[in-house]
């Protein structure tokens, strides 16, 4: 039987706490893995709901799953746990409100073996329910440049290509033992990952960057602590974790201190743009004591040129800052609004989109579940007739027009959109849909 294996190519850790809602979905997607060699560890933080009934459920019918009763409610206790008692040589980290595309352990393990970096991971696929529907945006987190080769990581500090979601990957037992990379075990569920996210892009040997999604990640779990704002101010607390962590291990090189403080102010930019309110007063008071103490050392290393982020505080008083922080809060807020909006707008339509530039390459990952619907692209530029983008023909919006008159028309154009608009109505086309990115 595959649980008495001394040894799996990958251990699953699931953390669990009161988490009944999703829970289901997040084990059906690990079970239904098209790779099967694994074990799952499913770590429960005492819930109170019915997640342990559904864990058992669960465990019956996979030997693969092992419960593991764990009372501290530390999200990085439980993954640490995880760790220690993984058999994986490899191991991921599945959040209980996520699930796991069908193919993404094989894809990553394939990797995995034939190049043996100290961890691949991949893009992933942001969702949200609306009106009983999935949708979902494909998110790309690196260059180009980055994706599928071994990168030597170790050997360029510089171009250090920081990890934005750990759980889209997986990581070698080996490597996270031999370095000693852990997660913060501070109360709650907060912000834990960056540390852990930080050493294992600083300390790796190698790793390799796959180009396609393979993770789904879950923007509308209102229980989330990453919509807490009681919790907006923790992150400055995991960045003095990691702080000490840099210190302890007598890391002097520039470069990753250079990227130290760039994750840390633009953490904290983010989080200030996020969160209103008192939470947003906090984090700004807290941020700026950060910054006093750092100022010398951003100073003396030409700080500014790390981030536009870094520049800005340095440079701008806090009256600016607190201007461009609430202008950025509303636009983030309209923003959220109007992709709910645009999601239904697109519901069921066939769909042109108009633009081959960055804006109709976003419109295509924005519409990533629904790229069954899409007819092809158009653009005024006669050059890219008859190419193709995105694995979509473009043709001229005089053919467009006269094969799918009736779809929805995304105009994707930030120099000309009003312009376009006018052209497709002259052309008889009623459905328009301006999109700002």
């Amino acid at each position: 039987m595959e649980s008495e294996k001394s040894s799996v190519a990958i251990t699953v850790i699931i953390t669990v706490h009161n988490s009944e809602k999703f829970l289901r979905a997040c084990l059906d997607s690990v079970i239904s893995q098209t790779f099967s060699d694994i074990e799952i560890l499913c770590i429960d933080g005492g819930s109170k709901d019915q997640s342990p009934q559904i864990l058992e459920e669960y465990a019956q019918k996979d030997k693969r799953i092992q419960i593991v009763n764990d009372q501290n409610t530390s999200y990085g206790h439980k993954v640490n746990k995880g760790i220690c008692l993984a058999r994986g040589e490899y191991i991921s980290v599945l959040e209980s409100d996520d699930m796991y595309l069908p193919n993404m352990l094989e894809n990553l393990y394939v990797i995995a073996k034939k190049y043996k970096p100290d961890y691949v991971n991949a893009d992933y696929l942001e969702f949200r329910m609306i009106d009983g529907r999935r949708y979902e945006t494909a998110v790309r987190m690196y260059q180009a440049l980055d994706y599928n080769r071994c990168i030597e990581s170790s050997k360029h500090p510089e171009n250090m290509r920081q990890i934005l979601r750990y759980w889209t990957g997986i990581f070698k037992k080996e490597f996270l033992i031999k370095k000693d990379i852990k997660m913060n075990e501070s109360a709650g569920a907060s912000f834990q990952d960056m540390s852990f996210r930080f050493l294992t892009s600083a300390l790796a040997d190698s790793c390799f960057h796959l180009d396609m999604p393979v993770y789904l990640y879950r923007v509308d779990n209102e229980d989330s602590s990453v919509h807490n704002p009681e919790k907006a101010v923790v992150i400055a607390d995991e960045y003095d974790f990691l702080r000490a962590e840099l210190e302890r291990r007598q890391i002097e090189n520039g470069d990753i201190w250079r990227h130290f403080y760039t994750w840390k102010y633009n953490d904290f930019y983010g989080n200030l743009i996020r969160f209103g309110g008192e939470a947003r007063r906090a984090l700004y008071e807290r941020g700026y004591r950060e910054l006093d103490r750092d100022r010398k050392y951003l100073e003396e290393h030409n700080g500014k040129k790390y981030s536009q982020v870094l520049a800005d505080l340095l440079e701008k008083s806090k009256e600016a800052i607190r201007k461009d922080i609430e202008e950025k809060y509303e636009y983030y807020i309209k923003k959220n609004i109007e992709r709910e909006q645009f999601y239904r707008k697109v519901k069921d339509n066939k769909i042109v989109i108009f633009g081959c530039g960055q804006y109709g390459k976003s419109v295509l990952d924005t519409l990533y579940s629904e790229k069954n619907q899409i007819c092809c692209y158009t653009d005024n530029n006669q050059e890219l007739w008859y190419t193709s983008q995105g694995g979509y023909q473009i043709i001229p919006p005089e053919e467009a027009v006269k094969h799918y008159k009736d779809a929805l028309y995304i105009v994707a154009n930030k120099l000309y959109s009003n312009e376009i608009i006018d052209q497709l109505k002259m052309m008889g086309v009623w459905k328009i849909q301006q999109w700002l990115k």
